[in-house]
């Protein structure tokens, strides 16, 4: 018997059964449109549901963002508390996420805890302070030295040699301020360690008087408004000087300013490094630019201006309210580009308003409002104990206050 395949025969035979079980060729593929149509297809399944999926996941948190957004607090429970001592007459300010408490003979900051974190010791008789990040400056008014310190400590004691008027620091450890020796009034730039870096010399018959300084965070920009009076009538100058390389080509470094005739002008501020703010007794003005400051709009104030509060990009104005069964006080907020973003209302005496974030947080000793720009009232409700101070947190529904002899992390509910 011959064996199978010998001759050929069977053995095409078998080639042809191993035949259908060959993987196809590209060029077989391309001849074939069912399997094309069929990976396009599945293609097309996963596109969507990658898509579905990724809606679903959009959507989810839109949902839950806007619920938190839209959440409101009517209580609170304190979730720890630290037993402190806050002597009668000390002043008490926020200092980032830390607590300076100061009086005529020294300064002390503690942590959100109660823990001590520096202490510098003084004797002033009328101490004025002032913050600007992580910076803090203490100086007595008339004195002629002003203490530098950061959240960790002394940078250093600056000695102008002349009564100081007023004063500003900058996030950068410089101090900005505004000194007496008449006839003249010198502005002087130093640095924490007491060198001076920039030096100005106004007169009432030149500049004016100085009624306010500022300087940015990071000392390039410095902000004065100059009061001028002349044959029997004033206006006031808005001036800015650049520290920087462009204020280096400009005389005397001033690379921009506008006057306001018939108008005082005792508050002007940045906002951030590229934003000011200034308040007039009849306007609003406003400036942008990192480098020279540019008018960037006013706004006109029909009723008298209350106070004003600055934090972050964003202004408030306190006005009282004179319409009948209205809120005390009326509070209009506006960005640093001049829009009005928001009005609030509240009916008490208030110590301070501040900005946190997208939050404006007004209290009292008493009472507190917490209202999102552009939104609701978050919170609005009475302390359990007199408040000095209020502190935001890391955590959104979670404040720090401080007490005559305790400070207590409380969470909204």
């Amino acid at each position: 018997m011959r064996k199978p395949g010998r001759n050929g025969t069977s053995g095409n035979k078998n080639e042809k059964s191993l035949a259908r079980f060959k993987p196809k060729t590209v060029s077989e593929k391309k001849n074939n449109p069912d399997v094309w149509s069929k990976i396009a297809r599945h293609r097309t399944d996963i596109a969507v549901r990658v898509i579905l999926i990724a809606v679903t996941v959009i959507a989810a948190a839109g949902f839950f963002y806007v619920k938190y957004l839209n959440r409101e607090y009517s209580s609170y429970k304190v979730i720890s508390q630290a037993n402190i001592s806050v002597s009668v007459g000390a002043k008490v300010r926020r200092f980032g996420n830390n607590i300076l408490i100061y009086t005529n003979d020294g300064i002390r900051c503690l942590n959100g805890k109660g823990g001590a974190i520096w202490d510098e010791t003084f004797q002033m008789q009328n101490p004025s302070i002032d913050i600007n990040g992580d910076v803090v400056g203490i100086a007595d008014y008339n004195g002629s030295t002003i203490h530098m310190m950061d959240s960790n400590g002394s940078l250093g004691t600056i000695n102008t040699g002349k009564p100081i008027r007023k004063f500003n620091v900058s996030d950068k450890g410089l101090a900005l301020a505004i000194l007496d020796d008449t006839p003249t009034t010198p502005i002087y730039i130093y640095d924490s360690e007491g060198n001076h870096k920039a030096y100005f010399s106004t007169s009432m018959h030149d500049s004016g008087y100085p009624l306010d300084i500022c300087i940015t965070e990071n000392g390039y920009l410095v902000g004065i408004s100059y009061l001028q009076v002349f044959n029997g009538s004033f206006k006031t100058n808005v001036a800015f000087y650049n520290f920087g390389e462009v204020g280096q080509n400009e005389t005397d470094n001033l690379v921009s300013m506008y006057s306001y005739s018939g108008a005082v002008v005792p508050k002007l501020r940045f906002i951030g490094n590229n934003k000011a703010m200034a308040v007039a007794d009849n306007r609003l003005m406003f400036y942008s630019g990192d480098q020279k400051p540019t008018s960037s709009g006013e706004v006109l104030v029909q009723d008298e201006i209350q106070s004003v509060y600055y934090g972050g990009e964003y202004a408030a104005l306190v006005f009282r309210n004179t319409e009948k069964d209205a809120d005390r006080y009326r509070i209009e907020i506006y960005d640093g580009s001049g829009r009005k973003k928001d009005e609030i209302s509240f009916d008490d005496e208030f110590s301070e308003i501040f900005f946190d974030g997208k939050r404006v947080i007004v209290y009292n000793a008493e009472k507190c409002l917490i209202h999102n720009v552009g939104g609701i009232d978050k919170y609005s409700g009475e302390f359990d104990s007199a408040v000095l101070t209020v502190l935001p947190t890391n955590v959104s529904n979670r404040f720090v206050l401080v007490t005559n002899d305790s400070i207590q992390t409380i969470e909204l509910e």
